[in-house]
């Protein structure tokens, strides 16, 4: 969704959502209805959104129509980092799943279910997009083992891959490593 800057959507098209009817009319907290108006029933979405929809107390209005409407998937908070240096807001992933007629049934306030949470520390780049690799406890960038392949083509005419093993450096990122860990939880909860 269109967030990091002040843009307020006119009342006319606010008024079209019930979450702009509720007062507000921020395009991040439209979006999120917007996004429940294309799933179908047990549909999947991820978003990113910035982190006061999640955590200002202002915003509990807004929580209230998620938990209602979407069963929560997993919450991942990301660092400062993650969109500079263009845009610096502090923002998260949500993923959600639309209920089905059946869920929407039970009042939020009694369902019993597990979300995957997690932070995100490194994303492999500072504040200036400078990327950041992994270090030791002292602070010395760390290698680690891979293979290089290629294709050679011979005399006769024929190819052969060679390979060799090389070192090489890897970013700081937390990403692929909570990936995994998502797809652990799944296993586990589904």
């Amino acid at each position: 969704p269109p967030f990091g800057t002040k843009v307020e959507v006119a009342q006319s098209i606010a008024d079209k959502y019930e979450l702009g009817r509720m007062g507000n009319k921020a395009p991040e907290v439209l979006f999120i209805e917007a996004v429940y108006e294309f799933l179908k029933p047990g549909g999947k979405a991820g978003m990113v959104l910035p982190d006061g929809i999640l955590s200002n107390p202002n915003m509990e209005q807004t929580r209230i129509w998620i938990l209602k409407h979407f069963k929560i998937l997993a919450s991942v908070d990301l660092p400062i980092e993650s969109f500079l240096p263009q845009v610096g807001v502090q923002a998260s992933l949500l993923f959600i799943q639309k209920k089905t007629e059946t869920e929407m049934l039970v009042p939020y306030e009694q369902e019993e279910y597990d979300i995957f949470m997690a932070i995100i520390e490194s994303v492999g780049k500072d504040r200036r997009g400078v990327p950041i690799y992994k270090r030791d406890d002292d602070g010395a960038e760390l290698l680690f083992e891979d293979s290089k392949e290629w294709i050679v083509q011979l005399e006769n005419g024929r190819e052969q891959v060679k390979q060799r093993r090389v070192r090489v450096k890897r970013l700081d990122d937390d990403l692929p490593e909570v990936a995994i860990a998502y797809q652990q939880f799944k296993k586990k909860h589904l």
